[in-house]
């Protein structure tokens, strides 16, 4: 790349170098939350997913968008991330699996690029709190998505990731001067017996190998930056979208739909945040139901504690074509 690389960048496109993520390896069968997920979006939407061009900012070493692409065969998709090394796993998981929608560039997102293109749809999962500038990362972002268009976020929330931020910061303290070295965290991870992975890491990993790459991405990471609700309020306040729901929470090794409504008269068979089963009498369900849909966000933020949040951003013409209920009624206007 020509374009300017801050010293966290450098940092973190170092690290995937040494350590893709989630996998060195071109075994394709580990990773498909994201798949579940437009599949969910899918489903409760009433839509299908076709003649879309999707952007996947932040693709890693492709086992997630891969396995996308060959499921929605009527969508156009680019992968794009800082990491060469990723990018060249990425490649060989589409040459094996025979991909066609599916192309890749070597971009920066701390860069403009608003020279690929516009998109229907855009995924940004698990990456703007990894960037140097989120603020400046996410508005890049939206530089490119188009008028009617939406865009899926997954950040790591602070109250959820608190124990694994005493972890990381275990490992570092033991370490010293040695902090950075990978190989030796890896080690000191192994020993504690702190490689017991939370959602989004606990994937089916075959080797050694793919477990370091797990290792350093949830416990040695160069770079992260944990949200509470009110800090992705103020992010997003700075995105130029219309406004925004949040689809869903990890919370642990699981993965919950979110709805702050006390009651909702459409059950999926999916697992779902539910209040009523925590604030069961009509006493707190009146305090419950008084408060502004901000403060029942906070009220379910402080029961389940998420370790992550899935977040999606709407235009103003976007939210307007929404036919998903959960997502109408769930919304925050910025």
């Amino acid at each position: 790349m020509n374009e300017e690389i801050d010293k966290i960048t450098k940092k973190v496109q170092n690290m995937y170098k040494k350590y893709p993520y989630p996998s060195p390896s071109t075994d394709p069968s580990q990773t498909n939350e994201l798949l579940n997920l437009l599949k969910i979006f899918e489903l409760e939407s009433r839509i299908k997913l076709e003649n879309k061009n999707i952007l996947d900012a932040g693709t890693g070493s492709g086992h997630r968008i891969t396995n996308v692409a060959e499921f929605y065969k009527k969508c156009n998709f680019l992968g794009i991330d800082v990491s060469k090394k990723s990018l060249d796993i990425a490649k060989q998981l589409i040459k094996q699996k025979k991909i066609t929608n599916l192309k890749l560039k070597n971009i920066n997102l701390m860069n403009e690029f608003s020279k690929i293109g516009k998109f229907d749809i855009i995924l940004c999962m698990g990456v703007l709190h990894h960037l140097s500038n989120p603020i400046k990362g996410l508005k890049n972002i939206k530089n490119v998505l188009e008028k009617d268009g939406i865009i899926f976020l997954y950040l790591y929330g602070k109250l959820g990731g608190h124990n694994r931020m005493l972890n990381k910061k275990l490992i570092s303290t033991l370490l010293g001067k040695d902090n950075s070295n990978y190989e030796k965290g890896i080690k000191i991870a192994r020993e504690l017996n702190l490689n017991n992975f939370e959602y989004g890491w606990n994937v089916d990993f075959k080797n050694k190998k793919e477990e370091d790459s797990l290792i350093v991405d949830y416990l040695l990471h160069a770079n992260e930056i944990l949200y509470d609700f009110d800090e992705i309020e103020e992010l997003l306040k700075k995105s130029n979208l219309y406004g925004y729901a949040v689809f869903g929470i990890t919370a642990g090794i699981d993965g919950l739909l979110f709805d702050s409504r006390y009651e909702s008269k459409v059950k999926l068979s999916i697992p779902q945040t539910n209040i009523s089963n925590i604030l069961k009498t009509k006493f707190s369900k009146k305090y419950y139901e008084s408060l502004s849909l901000k403060d029942q966000y906070r009220i379910l933020e402080l029961i389940y504690e998420p370790n992550g949040y899935t977040i999606i951003g709407f235009t103003k013409k976007a939210f307007e074509n929404l036919t998903n209920q959960r997502l109408k009624e769930n919304f925050i206007k910025l």
